[in-house]
């Protein structure tokens, strides 16, 4: 079984390219059996829910994904708050938040959002300023689009423990780990130019990698910071697999972009 991994596609900020279109084409050549999206699959909560199923009938093969921030985002206020957007995402199917699915061969995945705690943030931040999500003239979105009505720390760690009931019920399993948030800092903006000394607070988490090694998470997927890459740190393997926006991209050629991007669960 082959798995394609790929995460930020933002199908809406990249409607000029045939994003969908190669991709598909490109998990076909590559004989793949599944995708997995690790969050950002457009802007807004209602654009998201519209095109997953487009995504589904598109590839014709399983999807598995988790939300990401952009996936919550409410600029319309159409939802109470944005636990009910993640509630409605947690029932949507192929959303690993909540649920271990049986990959066989004694191998689970399960997954979430993840969240951030400012964990990654440099040290000389107060968490007050962490809060204010604004610094050197730059808003960070989620303080206008996402509405938890909690601290985003005790949000984090909800998300975690989460994880970790799964973790604890299928320990001796091969447990594959996927959050649109990173997990290690390794993934973070290194050196932190651009004052994302400060920005990296809202990129994810340590606790994550650390849950990964107390419970022998034996691969880690993510998203988040646009970035492509591979390592392996203390037997986790983390994967950042992110298209990112077409703004972004080295070149014009999607289909070479896509490819620069996927990465695969064997």
């Amino acid at each position: 079984m082959k798995t394609g991994i790929i995460s930020d596609i933002h199908l809406d900020t990249n409607e000029a390219y045939p994003v969908l279109d190669t991709l598909c084409d490109i998990l076909h050549k590559e004989n793949c059996t599944g995708l997995i999206i690790a969050g950002d699959i457009t802007d807004t909560a209602y654009t998201t829910f519209k095109w997953l199923d487009k995504i589904r009938q598109k590839i014709e093969m399983p999807l598995l994904f988790v939300p990401g921030n952009h996936d919550l985002w409410d600029p319309d206020k159409k939802f109470k708050n944005t636990w009910q957007i993640y509630e409605e995402y947690k029932q949507q199917e192929g959303c690993l938040c909540g649920k271990a699915v049986n990959l066989g061969n004694q191998k689970i995945i399960t997954g979430s959002i993840g969240w951030y705690d400012y964990s990654l943030g440099a040290d000389h931040y107060t968490t007050e300023e962490f809060n204010k999500k604004n610094h050197a003239g730059r808003v960070w979105q989620d303080s206008r689009f996402v509405h938890w009505e909690e601290d985003d720390r005790i949000v984090c760690k909800d998300m975690l423990q989460e994880m970790e009931r799964i973790f604890e019920a299928n320990k001796e399993k091969d447990i594959v780990a996927v959050t649109h948030m990173i997990s290690a800092v390794e993934c973070s903006v290194i050196p932190p130019v651009n004052n994302w000394d400060y920005f990296n607070a809202f990129l994810g988490s340590k606790t994550y990698g650390e849950s990964y090694e107390k419970y022998g998470v034996s691969c880690a997927i993510m998203g988040h910071v646009h970035y492509r890459k591979q390592f392996t740190k203390r037997n986790v393997e983390y994967q950042c697999a992110c298209l990112g926006y077409h703004t972004e991209w080295t070149t014009k050629n999607v289909e070479k972009e896509i490819k620069e991007s996927l990465q695969f669960l064997e």
